[in-house]
C-alpha cells in the first residue's frame, strides 16, 4: 500500500519535468521578438573608403544664431534624430547645417513633434516667441 501513495507524486514529477522540457524546447526554437530601439542610419558609409591612405572628410557641424529677418529662422532637428523618434528641436537660422553623416545616431524612440512656438528672428538672432 506505501507503493500506492508514492505513485501519485511521480506522476506528478513526470508532468512537471514533462511540462519544462517540452517549454525549454518551445524557447529554444522560437524566434526572438527584436525590439525597434530607433537606431536610425543618416549617412550611407557605402561608398566612403576610410583606408589609410584615404579619410573622409565630413562638413562640420555649423550652428548659426544670427539672423536679419523672420524668415532666416526655423525649427531644426539638432541630434539628427526623425521628428517621430525622439528629434531635438532648436530654433535656429535656415542656413545652419547638422553634421549627421558621420555618425550613427541611437535615438529614445519617441515621437516629438516640431514646436508650435513660432521662431522668429528677435533682436538679431533666432528665437522662439512667446
Amino acid at each position: 500500500m506505501e507503493k500506492n501513495k508514492k505513485l501519485p507524486s511521480v506522476k506528478v514529477l513526470f508532468l512537471i519535468l514533462s511540462f519544462v522540457i517540452i517549454l525549454n524546447i518551445f524557447l529554444y526554437f522560437r524566434r526572438p521578438k527584436i525590439q525597434n530601439l530607433g537606431i536610425v542610419e543618416i549617412g550611407s558609409f557605402e561608398n566612403i573608403n576610410l583606408s589609410k591612405e584615404e579619410n573622409a572628410t565630413f562638413r562640420p557641424t555649423e550652428i548659426i544664431f544670427n539672423c536679419s529677418k523672420d524668415k532666416d529662422c526655423d525649427w531644426l532637428i539638432t541630434n539628427c534624430c526623425k521628428e517621430d523618434a525622439g528629434a531635438e528641436w532648436q530654433c535656429l537660422n535656415k542656413n545652419s547645417y547638422i553634421d549627421c553623416k558621420s555618425k550613427l545616431v541611437l535615438c529614445p524612440n519617441i515621437s516629438i513633434p516640431k514646436p508650435k512656438v513660432e521662431c522668429k528672428c528677435i533682436n538679431g538672432t533666432c528665437n522662439a516667441s512667446k
